[in-house]
């Protein structure tokens, strides 16, 4: 089969956030879905050398056997790390839908920078940027949540 015929086989669903730049403290605060995990989930992911060495390979989406395989992880330890990632907004998830055979679960990195501040207070807070958008990305995140939703 030509390698030009691949991508036409294959429907990526990525769900992705609506704010390229978010902030995040360590304080509590009333949950209104764009907000930012707290300050200790994403430090203690990124002090985790087996979520660092996932976030490494994650330059592009790969399923859990590639991140298995290239990290040297047990397929129990990956999925373990994958959830503390995207638990800490590190990570997103997404399915690709394939038309030739069973649909794919693929992960990839969904920051760009991570700044740590103390401001006046004592206080730690945190600036995540996101890449950007695109028209395509936020279809496909319609998709998805509709998927979700039925």
């Amino acid at each position: 089969m030509p390698e030009d015929y691949l991508p036409h086989r294959r429907l990526s669903l990525i769900p992705t956030r609506s704010n390229p730049t978010s902030e995040a403290t360590g304080r509590d605060t009333e949950s209104t879905g764009d907000e930012e995990p707290p300050v200790p989930a994403v430090l203690q992911s990124l002090e985790d050398d087996k979520c660092r060495a996932i976030l490494r390979v994650l330059r592009e989406p790969k399923s859990v056997p590639d991140l298995c395989d290239e990290c040297g992880l047990a397929n129990s330890t990956a999925y373990r790390k994958l959830e503390r990632l995207r638990d800490a907004g590190l990570v997103r998830e997404y399915t690709e839908v394939r038309r030739d055979g069973p649909n794919a679960t693929l992960y990839e990195r969904d920051f760009t920078e991570i700044s740590v501040r103390i401001d006046e207070n004592d206080e730690f807070s945190l600036t995540v940027d996101r890449p950007t958008e695109e028209p395509e990305d936020r279809m496909a995140a319609f998709w998805s949540e509709m998927r979700r939703e039925s």
